[in-house]
C-alpha cells in the first residue's frame, strides 16, 4: 500500500477500513455530531441489522454517505434494503 505518508507491505494479513460516514457541517448538525463521534445505522428490510459506531468524518464539502465493508452489506442485504437510519 502506497500513500502520502509512506509504504507498508504486509507478508501476510488485509488492511480493513473501519465503517464511517461522510458528511458535512449541516448532516453534523442536524444529527448533533462532531467529526471522529459515533453513530449507528438501522438497516430495514428482509434481514433487518443495526451496525454499530459507524465513525463520524465532518468535512465542509462532504455529501452524505455510509462507507461499509463489502461483507457487511451483503450478510444484512443492503441492496435489499427498504430503509435506511442513521442515529445515536
Amino acid at each position: 500500500l502506497l500513500g502520502p505518508a509512506g509504504m507498508i507491505r504486509l507478508e501476510r494479513g488485509v488492511i480493513r477500513h473501519e465503517r464511517h460516514v461522510h458528511m458535512g457541517p449541516a448532516d453534523a448538525a442536524y444529527y448533533g455530531v462532531k467529526d471522529g463521534d459515533r453513530l449507528n445505522l438501522r438497516v430495514d428490510g428482509d434481514c433487518p441489522t443495526v451496525l454499530e459506531s459507524l465513525l463520524v468524518r465532518l468535512a465542509p464539502a462532504a455529501k452524505l454517505e455510509v462507507h461499509l465493508d463489502t461483507d457487511e452489506g451483503n450478510a444484512c442485504h443492503l441492496n435489499r434494503a427498504t430503509g435506511l437510519e442513521l442515529f445515536q
